[in-house]
């Protein structure tokens, strides 16, 4: 697929997207969450890709929704708006339930729907300095609903609540403390650790079993103790069949180090 904006590109078991709209401040389009659906989906039915990468142009990693849209919002069909919703949740759900190791490296500002979009992923990895975090919904009468849904999945702090409902901006450090990223780094050491990260999800862990481990993560969130243990049991069983435990067995017990 071209893609018009955002870049796709491959390298060392890794896919990278990186969102394009520098000049806008890589704002969500409706263009752009279609092209970051495809994306993923590429991403996902590579099987030379271990790893996927999502990053940004610019100095802003994401803005949000582009001015253009939220100038269209109130004018828009219920229906339309609907479809709208549906196509950002979709997206969501696509980067939340890959099946691949995905890594958000977040340069700058991420705002609102970019908000969601930075912690959607597997690690979210942020500048020190210049990173900043919003779900800005409130300030102009919106509601964080969609992305509501993912950031309190990442943790349940009370800093959460009020970062929904005080719209207030989080430096790095801040997200870190509510558990809403991963690592917050010096900008120098940024795509140092994110390709160290990368480099060591390639090289020490086995793709099924993040594939399977991640399908459990978001399987069991909303079931019931007896329901999320009987799913347990089940993929855990699962597990045992495949190519990749035999061979991780296989190693450890000749006591070889095993490269995947």
């Amino acid at each position: 697929m071209n893609f018009t904006q955002l870049r796709y590109e491959t390298s060392g078991r890794r896919a990278y997207i990186t969102l394009n709209r520098p000049e806008k401040r890589n704002a969500l389009t409706p263009t752009l969450v279609s092209e970051l659906r495809q994306a993923f989906r590429e991403a996902n039915h590579d099987e030379s890709v271990r790893v996927v990468i999502l990053q940004a142009e610019g100095k802003a990693f994401c803005a949000g929704l582009d001015l253009d849209e939220l100038r269209k919002l109130t004018d828009k069909s219920v229906m339309e708006n609907l479809y709208d919703s549906e196509m950002l949740a979709a997206l969501f759900r696509e980067i939340y339930t890959h099946s691949k190791f995905v890594i958000c490296k977040v340069q700058g500002a991420a705002f609102a729907g970019g908000c969601g979009l930075a912690c959607a992923g597997d690690v979210t990895i942020a500048d020190k300095e210049h990173a900043k975090f919003s779900y800005s919904e409130a300030k102009i009468g919106f509601v964080p609903a969609i992305v509501a849904a993912l950031i309190l999945r990442r943790s349940r702090q009370a800093g959460v609540r009020e970062m929904l409902l005080r719209a207030n901006v989080l430096t790095a450090d801040d997200a870190l403390r509510l558990g809403i990223i991963n690592y917050s780094v010096p900008s120098h050491e940024l795509n140092a650790r994110v390709e160290q990260v990368a480099q060591e999800v390639c090289d020490t862990v086995s793709p099924t079993s993040i594939a399977l481990t991640k399908r459990l993560l978001w399987s069991i969130e909303t079931m019931s103790l007896d329901d999320a243990m009987n799913f347990a049991l089940h993929l855990n069983a699962l597990s045992r069949q495949t190519d990749d435990l035999k061979k991780g067995l296989a190693a450890f017990l000749n006591k070889e180090t095993l490269k995947w």
